[in-house]
């Protein structure tokens, strides 16, 4: 008996090296990360839509995120991120550092909030795909779904 005990101590110390080696690994590459070199939104126009892309590449050069949408309606500004795998640990971490780096890119006027629910994203890539396809897509229909969206993100 002692042999089997033997025996599961050492796999299960086996397992803590690799964990703990999997998640410094982790940890060291998302030091690597440089956001990007501020620059003035306000200089590109009204855009909306240049505004998402920008707003979609600021988030998907974390390496954690797999895929990004963004929704631009009146000054709001809701981005989705599709995380998987071993960064679904991190949900809250990943939401918040992408919040703070989107605040940084993205003055006061705008609103920002940042997801990681699949639900939501899939909702918000829908409302991208309607904004791309009409660019004046600021009805009141796309402000109170929106809204709604915003909402579901806060709990």
């Amino acid at each position: 008996m002692a042999k089997e005990e033997v025996d599961r101590l050492k796999w299960f110390c086996m397992g803590m090296i690799v964990f703990f080696i999997v998640t410094g690994c982790a940890q060291q590459s998302q030091e690597k990360l440089q956001p990007a070199a501020p620059h003035s939104i306000a200089a590109k126009g009204n855009d909306d839509l240049q505004r998402m892309d920008t707003a979609k590449r600021l988030v998907r050069q974390d390496q954690r995120v797999d895929e990004a949408t963004a929704v631009i309606v009146d000054h709001e500004l809701s981005v989705g991120l599709k995380v998987s795998n071993f960064n679904r640990f991190f949900l809250k971490r990943i939401r918040k550092e992408n919040h703070d780096r989107l605040k940084k890119q993205f003055p006061k006027p705008y609103q920002i909030q940042v997801t990681t629910d699949n639900k939501l994203f899939a909702e918000l890539k829908k409302m991208e795909s309607e904004q791309r396809k009409n660019p004046s897509y600021r009805t009141k229909a796309a402000q109170q779904k929106l809204k709604k969206i915003n909402e579901d993100m806060k709990g």
